[in-house]
């Protein structure tokens, strides 16, 4: 289902599907001066052709490789539409990885590009790179405006699972860069508007802080990570279970001591760091 809500200058397009639903998640591609941020996911292809059948948009910039929102990028390609977004994410849709059950039962997957599009840019709107969720995330920064639409950076302060190869890590550094900014209004692909946006990115970096240090403590100790894991985040819920893993509070752990050994602060280690 996509559902369009306006907010003055920028419109909304929250999507979602009956398994999302019922999960209580939804995410949303947005429109602002006439370009698309994010292209919504697979299952919502046809109704998105509908919308774009009846508005013209310039073109369209991409967050992010995530099939949430990069899933529409061969549409828009064969409306002709051109597409911006980094090349480390245009590599990943030509192609796209094969992904676990449940992120194909709630979004569809995306086919291979069969061709790229146009490439695309605006002069208002700015693809910043921040890494961290994905290594080619990025948002894109109205300054003019002091509009940020963030894709995955924020989701929730308290967000306690990853994916396997996430770097929370880097998430941290990116909120504090995007905090730097001072946005005015932000747009996040799965909370909508936040009510406070600097609070909100400010917030959620400080308490990924704090879970690094309660993590490399009980690491410290020699406490291995599934322990680790249910003394700081808690055991699995069922979003871990549902995703046999892939999408797991042990993630977020192993994420935080992998990060911590690539920056060799774990003797002997010989870790690399980590990233997707």
């Amino acid at each position: 289902m996509l559902r369009a809500i306006h907010h003055g200058d920028v419109l909304q397009l929250h999507g979602s599907t009956r398994v999302s639903r019922l999960i209580d998640y939804a995410v949303s591609a947005y429109v602002v001066r006439g370009v698309m941020i994010d292209t919504s996911f697979p299952y919502l292809r046809g109704e998105l052709d509908a919308w774009l059948a009846h508005n013209r948009v310039e073109g369209a910039l991409v967050t992010h490789r995530h099939e949430d929102h990069a899933g529409n990028i061969a549409l828009l390609a064969a409306r002709g539409i051109p597409v911006g977004m980094a090349t480390e994410t245009l590599a990943s849709v030509r192609s796209p990885r094969s992904i676990g059950m449940y992120r194909r039962v709630t979004w569809g997957s995306a086919a291979p590009l069969p061709q790229d599009p146009a490439p695309f840019a605006h002069s208002a709107l700015a693809l910043l790179p921040t890494p961290g969720h994905t290594s080619d995330h990025h948002v894109v920064w109205d300054a003019e405006r002091e509009t940020l639409f963030c894709g995955d950076l924020f989701i929730g302060v308290k967000v306690r699972i990853a994916h396997p190869r996430e770097d929370v890590r880097g998430t941290v550094s990116s909120l504090r860069a995007m905090v730097a900014l001072r946005p005015a209004r932000v747009f996040d692909a799965h909370r909508g508007l936040l009510t406070n946006p600097v609070g909100s990115l400010t917030a959620k970096a400080d308490w990924m802080e704090e879970m690094f240090g309660r993590i490399e403590s009980h690491a410290d100790r020699g406490w291995p990570a599934p322990r680790i894991r249910d003394a700081v985040l808690g055991r699995e819920d069922l979003t871990g279970w549902a995703s046999a893993g892939d999408y797991s509070r042990l993630n977020f752990v192993e994420s935080v001591l992998a990060s911590r050994a690539a920056l060799g602060t774990v003797p002997g280690s010989t870790a690399g760091p980590p990233g997707e």
